[in-house]
């Protein structure tokens, strides 16, 4: 059974995987005057989208290896770019902890993964269902992360 296009079990598993983008935003705007539940909130959300960045990464590494086949070699360049985003994840964090975990922090990572959405929306040798699915929740996860940036400039 598919859905817009998209096989069900990997559409429902993108919707669960989406929660833990939209529950911290929300409870960054929810926090009102309560600074430390929202500095809790903000760190759970930037560490869970270097995560999944990381994953992202792992599907264009895996997805490489396989269109290569058991004789080829894959191509560097794809190899280099897959690595990118875990690469991006690992420095949102560290800017994050060690340096200011505000805004400017939040806007950076909806940045990274609307780069990562354009590029798997493209993605030569990706099945079309995932191109798809990949423009619907790298929408979610750059629409959360925007509302994040917005729960703490608008503070």
């Amino acid at each position: 059974m598919r859905l817009f296009n998209i096989p069900v079990i990997p559409l429902l598993l993108t919707l669960a995987g989406l929660v833990p983008f939209v529950a911290p935003a929300a409870l960054m705007w929810m926090s009102g005057s309560q600074p430390i539940r929202t500095a809790q909130a903000a760190l759970v959300l930037i560490v869970y989208g270097a995560i999944i960045l990381s994953f992202l990464g792992g599907v264009r590494w895996g997805a490489e290896i396989n269109a290569q086949g058991s004789g080829g070699i894959p191509r560097g360049g794809l190899m280099y770019l897959s690595v990118l985003g875990s690469l991006a994840g690992w420095g949102l964090v560290l800017w994050a902890v060690l340096g200011q975990l505000g805004w400017p922090v939040f806007a950076a990572a909806a940045g990274a993964h609307l780069v990562h959405m354009a590029w798997d929306a493209n993605g030569a040798g990706m099945p079309f269902w995932y191109r798809r699915l990949r423009l619907f929740a790298g929408s979610g996860a750059a629409l959360s992360l925007a509302a994040a940036a917005a729960a703490y400039a608008l503070r």
